[in-house]
């Protein structure tokens, strides 16, 4: 079958049976098929063949050649010549159509490669490239780092605090710190081990700090210590077993996000001030009997010697010792101890009635 476009269609299109590329001998046959095309003022599709005067694959040849050229169209059934001006003007109007639609593409390609390049490259560029860790020792530096951190915060300071507590002028000196922070309209949190509560000084700290404005909550136990800004940086002991030692600072998202994602699961598990508080003082009662074996120890009595002496299980001095600790936030029980014989404050407490 005659390779013919469809009725009515004009052809502009530039592709050849070769890429484009013809022979002398397929321009040859071309322009004897338009020839005759024009000698008789259009020839029937059917009767193409015979009245070129040329056999079917030269037919074939030249039709292809003059539909590339736009030198040919077809109006109702008949094969008509056009004229080689028109062509030309149709492969122009053609030409520049295609030109403005390569110019269109070519601006939304602009467009869609600076803004992959300019914007979104960059963001996850520099979420990977902003990831850093520091090491640092000594007290003077570590303190210029957090303090160098909190004046560069803008939303949040957010801290958590596993125990055991620092001395509490050491608090005092941060909370006017505290102040500060909130005075910028900064919004703080602070999670503290809820046996704080059991030592007056401690608790009597911690409403200072909700009465400054930070929302404090109480947990059983917090993984770490732990500080961070906005969402930006974290500062983390270096050896939770030693926090006073080195600290770590991380920076990006990529490492802040797990840390942030600790921090709330804290948060959400602990109580707030007033609902611990009140936990608290019905739940740490001490006894009469709890007292005695608290003094007994602080004097250096050991636990058996302590169940001798006062005729009861060894168990029960044990249950003593461990809530004298937590009250007192002790890891060992020297440190209880310790903490008993050298503050004014826990002895008047724990003092026998």
């Amino acid at each position: 079958m005659l390779p013919v476009p469809s009725e009515g269609a004009c052809p502009t299109g530039s592709a050849g049976t070769s890429g484009g590329v013809s022979t002398q001998r397929d321009e040859d046959t071309a322009l004897a098929l338009y020839e005759a095309l024009r000698a008789k003022d259009g020839i029937p599709r059917e009767d193409l063949y015979s009245a070129a005067d040329l056999d079917d694959a030269h037919v074939v040849r030249g039709w292809r050649r003059l539909h590339e050229l736009g030198l040919i169209q077809v109006r109702d059934g008949v094969a008509e010549a056009v004229d080689p001006d028109a062509a030309l003007a149709r492969a122009m109007d053609g030409y520049q159509a295609n030109a403005a639609e390569q110019l269109r593409s070519g601006v939304r390609l602009q467009r869609v490669t600076e803004a992959l390049l300019t914007v979104y490259r960059p963001a996850v560029q520099r979420e990977t490239s902003e990831v850093a860790v520091e090491f640092i020792t000594g007290s003077r530096r570590k303190q210029r780092t957090r303090l160098d951190l909190t004046d560069a915060a803008r939303e949040s300071c957010d801290s958590m605090h596993p125990g055991p507590m620092p001395a509490i002028d050491v608090l005092e000196a941060s909370l006017e710190h505290d102040r500060t922070i909130m005075a910028r309209g900064i919004r703080s949190r602070a999670i503290y081990p809820i046996s704080c509560l059991h030592s007056p000084k401690y608790a009597r700290y911690l409403h200072d700090l909700a009465d400054a404005g930070v929302e404090v909550r109480l947990v059983d136990h917090a993984p770490f210590d732990m500080l961070t800004f906005d969402r930006d940086a974290a500062v983390l002991a270096a050896d939770p077993e030693r926090p006073s030692e080195a600290v770590i600072v991380i920076r990006g998202a990529a490492l802040m996000r797990s840390y942030l994602a600790v921090y709330e699961d804290c948060w959400l598990r602990g109580q707030t001030l007033a609902r611990a508080s009140a936990t608290n003082a019905e739940d740490t009662e001490i006894t009469t009997q709890e007292r005695v074996i608290i003094r007994l120890m602080a004097s250096g009595l050991s636990d058996d010697q302590i169940a001798r002496k006062l005729g009861v299980h060894r168990r029960t001095v044990q249950r003593a010792v461990a809530k004298l600790m937590e009250r007192l936030n002790a890891t060992s029980r020297f440190e209880a101890g310790l903490k008993l014989a050298t503050d004014a404050e826990f002895a008047t407490t724990f003092a026998v009635q």
